[in-house]
């Protein structure tokens, strides 16, 4: 019987470190395949740099923010439920439902066209080519969570990583051309638009979506939808909260310090941010499809946390120590004496974007948990710090004021995240303490 049961054990821990080495395994697929994007990306930036003005950039970032809004509305956060399937075919409709939401809101959004002079007058040239493109930006972005998540499900990570590598070589492609057109800010807005069709149109083609659509039917849709109704309850206001604390700079800093300064902000920190999201985006990825009850057995789960978080904090420090040593200088170098602000805003920005690197892709442990109304309380807290942190730098009438404020404020409330995140993980350790969605 002794022997039985060490063998038993040595089968249980071989099968164990066979999920860890294939967790790691996806982790590097998904970070190696996404080095090419980053390349992509950091290349393109220094010809974009030098094609479009400061205020452009500043245009195409307030389009960038509306269009990224809506996406998160359009699947109604029912991409995150495809993580709780227990079969694939389930996690196909789950992904379906979610895309087939936004097709809905993007034909809504289509239908204000005839309207756009009207309703943007002042805010943009083209209104009706605004409107238009917003709505594909809703549409193909929803559809691209949908499909990610899926692929993601059932661990077709080589298919996002060349996904990604094709929008980044296509959107910067577009965006590059039409700026030698002389196109104004237009042109950047179309490459991101072109980029994120495409990436939707091969993910659905390239992993045999297309059956999925065919089976799809609207009352099974309707029970799916009202069995997982916490992801829109909870968890959609939660991702919204998120997203307007990190983006609510691009709608008020305009009117406060200008478009420039926004042009500053959003080319310096989305070019660091660029390496650090790429791989926040694989190990979030790998992480969220590894603590599924499908995958991996609750009591792994804190084990799998620790891990995550070592790891992250090794490859974080790589990428923002240098920023916040010589971030002006970098940014001159690379893009010229104009640009110098942006890598100063960039090294203000430097510790907030560590911590939030680090602690974002552990926060699926919360709707592994079950607790999106905790994740929704969290979220609102980010918000919070950012108007505080616009508040001061309105009194101040400083936009570098703003910028310290809503580091120092925002890294604060990662830090809770973290603990409670970990907390969570604990909890799922223990039988009889979990809860599900």
């Amino acid at each position: 019987m002794k022997m039985l049961a060490a063998l038993r054990q040595r089968i249980i821990a071989s099968e164990s470190g066979d999920a860890q080495r294939g967790y790691w395994r996806a982790v590097a697929t998904l970070a190696t395949g996404s080095f090419g994007s980053q390349v992509v990306g950091i290349l393109s930036m220094l010809v974009l740099a030098r094609i479009y003005a400061p205020d452009e950039f500043g245009s195409y970032t307030l389009f960038f923010t509306i269009a990224g809004m809506l996406s998160l509305i359009a699947t109604a956060k029912y991409d995150g439920a495809v993580f709780l399937a227990r079969r694939s075919s389930e996690a196909a409709q789950l992904a379906m439902l979610a895309a087939a939401i936004s097709a809905i809101l993007g034909l809504v959004i289509l239908a204000f066209a005839p309207f756009a002079d009207l309703l943007l007058t002042g805010m943009t040239r083209h209104p009706i080519a605004f409107v238009v493109l917003l709505a594909a930006a809703t549409t193909s972005g929803g559809v691209m969570a949908a499909t990610v998540a899926w692929a993601t499900q059932i661990q077709e990570f080589g298919a996002i990583t060349a996904a990604r590598l094709v929008q980044a070589l296509l959107g910067a492609a577009v965006s590059i051309g039409l700026g030698f057109a002389h196109w104004d800010a237009t042109g950047l807005i179309l490459g991101f638009v072109t980029g994120q069709v495409a990436i939707s149109a091969w993910l659905i083609v390239r992993l045999g979506f297309i059956p999925h659509i065919r089976r799809f039917r609207m009352r099974a849709a309707r029970a799916r939808a009202k069995r997982h109704a916490n992801f829109p309850k909870f968890l959609l206001a939660s991702d919204l909260l998120n997203y307007a604390s990190g983006n609510l700079f691009a709608l008020v800093t305009p009117p406060l310090f200008g478009a420039a300064a926004l042009g500053q902000y959003s080319l310096g920190f989305r070019l660091a941010a660029l390496p650090l999201n790429l791989i926040s985006f694989s190990m979030g990825s790998v992480f969220r499809s590894a603590i599924s009850p499908q995958h991996l057995a609750p009591a792994e789960i804190p084990a799998l946390f620790r891990a995550t978080f070592i790891r992250l904090c090794g490859a974080g420090l790589v990428f923002t120590v240098p920023l916040l040593v010589a971030g002006p200088l970098l940014f001159r170098i690379a893009f010229g004496p104009q640009w110098g602000p942006a890598g100063f805003y960039v090294q203000i920005l430097a510790p907030f974007m560590l911590i939030r690197f680090v602690v974002g892709p552990l926060t699926a442990i919360t709707a592994r948990a079950g607790r999106q109304r905790l994740d929704t309380m969290l979220q609102s807290l980010f918000l919070i710090a950012c108007v505080l942190a616009i508040g001061i730098g309105a009194w101040a009438a400083s936009f570098t004021v703003m910028l310290i404020a809503f580091s120092a404020l925002q890294s604060l409330v990662y830090i809770l995240y973290l603990a409670i995140g970990y907390r969570l993980a604990l909890e799922l350790a223990q039988p009889g303490k979990a809860r599900t969605s």
